[in-house]
C-alpha cells in the first residue's frame, strides 16, 4: 500500500465520483482507476461498490477511510520534522552553564528561544566550568556559557555580552551610604571570594581585589558564586561578583558600583568549532541577534 494510492482513495471517498476525483487530483479518470485497482489487489478486498447510478464504500472500504486520513497526516507530519530537523527547527539541544550566568540574562534568552522553537527540547545543565568544557568536547554539550574564552583546539566562542562587576555588602554596612565604590575603598574590608583555582573567573576577581599590590583579608572561598550572598548577609565579609548575582539576590544586602572605571565579567558561548547540528546552528543564530536586544 502507497501513500500515493492511499491519498488517491481519501480523494475518492469523499467524492464517490471518479470524474470529481481526479479533477481534484488534477490527474486524469484512467490513472485514478488504475490507483484504486492496485491498492484493492494490495489488499485483497474491494473498496466500492460499484454500478451505473452511484458509488458507495463497501464494509473494507469504511474501515480504510477511518484509518486513512490519520495514516496520511503522520505521513505528512513526519516529512514535515524531517525537513525541521534539517533546516534546525526540530531536536535536542543541551546547554551548559553555571547558576549565576542564568541570573545574568541566560534565562531569558532560552525562554525566548523555547517561544520561537518549539520543536526544539532545551535541555539545560548547570555545572561547574572545568565540567561544561569537558563535555562539550566529548559531544555531551552542544553548547556552554562561559566567563572564559576556552583554551582548547577543538572549541571556539563568541562574546555574548558583558556584565559590570559591583560591590555587595550587608544593608547596614558603613560603605552603603555611598552611592559608588572604588576598589581602594575595599582595602580594609574582609572579602568573600570564589576560590581562586576553581576557575579564571575566580582568578580574575581576586586579580581585582588585589589591585596595586593589595593583600585582601579573605573571609571565606566558595566554588558556587549563589553561595557568596548568604555568607555575606551572615557577616562574612563583602564581595566583588556579576551585577546579575546582586540583582536578583533578596534579604538584607546591597550592591554599590565600582567607580571610576567598572570592571566587567565577560560571558562567552562556547561550541565546537567543527561539528554543529542544524539544531545548534539555529541556535546560535538567535544568540547573535540577542547581541542587538
Amino acid at each position: 500500500m502507497r501513500i500515493r494510492q492511499l491519498h488517491c482513495f481519501v480523494v475518492l471517498a469523499e467524492e464517490l465520483n471518479f470524474t470529481r476525483a481526479a479533477k481534484r487530483l488534477n490527474m486524469s479518470q484512467p490513472p485514478l482507476s488504475l490507483q484504486i485497482q492496485s491498492l484493492e489487489r494490495a489488499l485483497g478486498a474491494d473498496l466500492f461498490h460499484r454500478s451505473s447510478r452511484k458509488m458507495t464504500l463497501t464494509q473494507a472500504g469504511e474501515v480504510l477511510q477511518r484509518r486513512a486520513k490519520n495514516i496520511l497526516a503522520q505521513h505528512d507530519r513526519a516529512i514535515l520534522e524531517v525537513r525541521e530537523a534539517i533546516a534546525g527547527h526540530h531536536g535536542v539541544l543541551d546547554i551548559g552553564t553555571t547558576g549565576s550566568i542564568l541570573r545574568a540574562g541566560l534565562a531569558d534568552l532560552l525562554a525566548r528561544f523555547c517561544r520561537e522553537f518549539p520543536g526544539i527540547t532545551v535541555r539545560l545543565h548547570e555545572e561547574a566550568p572545568a565540567l561544561q568544557i569537558s563535555d562539550l568536547i566529548s559531544g555531551r554539550m552542544d553548547v556552554i556559557f562561559n566567563r572564559s574564552p576556552p583554551a582548547h583546539d577543538d572549541l571556539t566562542c563568541e562574546l555574548a555580552w558583558k556584565e559590570d562587576m559591583v560591590v555587595m555588602l550587608p544593608a547596614d554596612h558603613p560603605l552603603g551610604a555611598q552611592d559608588t565604590l572604588s576598589l581602594d575603598d575595599l582595602r580594609s574590608e574582609r572579602h568573600v571570594i570564589l576560590r581562586p583555582d576553581s576557575s579564571d573567573f575566580a582568578a580574575y576577581i581576586m586579580s581585582l581585589i588585589s589591585h596595586g599590590g593589595m593583600r585582601p583579608r579573605i573571609s571565606q572561598q566558595v566554588v558556587d558564586a549563589q553561595s557568596i550572598p548568604s555568607l555575606v548577609a551572615a557577616g562574612f565579609g563583602i564581595s566583588v561578583l556579576p551585577a546579575g548575582i546582586a540583582k536578583l539576590t533578596s534579604g538584607p544586602l546591597i550592591s554599590r558600583p565600582i567607580a571610576p572605571e567598572s570592571p566587567v565579567s565577560e560571558i562567552f558561548t562556547v561550541y565546537s568549532r567543527h561539528q554543529r547540528s542544524p539544531v545548534t546552528e539555529t541556535f546560535l543564530r538567535m544568540a547573535r541577534l540577542a547581541r542587538s536586544w
